[in-house]
């Protein structure tokens, strides 16, 4: 099944070449992004304000800290499951704000491609100094596609926003100016060993 497309925050193809661009003035256009697709009939979707008790701390919008986030749940249910990709989300913003790239790469399969490429993101920001000045990206709701106990693979389709914001450079100029975006995507994960990991998530 194909996967939406990332935000501009997250193409890692994208960053990477503003990223090589560093000292320079661009300007980041917005790339189209599809609608999220309608949930199943039987599937209603998780929204902040009628999350299942389990995600109330999942659909929180990050908070400024250079703790690492943590995911204490070990079980394989579906609740569980969305609450984990809004993890993946605070985590990824995690390591945007500190440049702990091993944060990501911890909670992520070493096949995972996309997540591989937010991690060198990650890591080429911070050798160069640049940072990421207002874009946290925020989980707005989430449902699972499917479900599979024998596997230990679930699917979540997410809907996400990033406010406006801006690449800085060392030297506090701006490297890009990025507009703010909704977006939406399949985060496909995997429960094994105890403890949930991302196998693939849209690009």
């Amino acid at each position: 099944m194909p996967l939406a497309a990332r935000a501009p925050l997250t193409c890692a193809a994208t960053a990477l070449a503003l990223l090589a661009a560093c000292g320079t003035d661009e300007t980041v256009t917005p790339q189209p992004t599809p609608s999220a697709p309608a949930p199943p009939a039987s599937s209603a979707p998780v929204t902040p304000e009628a999350a299942p008790a389990v995600t109330a701390t999942a659909v929180a919008e990050p908070s400024p800290t250079t703790a690492r986030p943590t995911f204490p749940v070990t079980e394989f249910t579906e609740d569980d499951a969305i609450a984990f990709a809004a993890h993946y989300l605070k985590t990824l913003n995690h390591a945007h704000l500190t440049g702990d790239s091993a944060a990501i790469r911890d909670i992520s399969e070493a096949d995972c491609g996309a997540c591989q490429d937010d991690a060198e993101v990650v890591d080429v920001a911070h050798a160069k100094g640049i940072t990421w000045e207002n874009r946290e990206v925020r989980f707005r709701s989430a449902y699972v596609e499917h479900f599979d106990p024998k596997s230990g693979e679930a699917g979540v389709q997410l809907q996400m926003d990033v406010p406006s914001g801006r690449l800085v450079n060392a030297d506090n100029t701006t490297l890009a100016d990025l507009p703010g975006t909704e977006f939406s995507g399949l985060m496909q994960l995997k429960f094994h060993n105890g403890r949930w990991r991302v196998w693939e998530m849209p690009r």
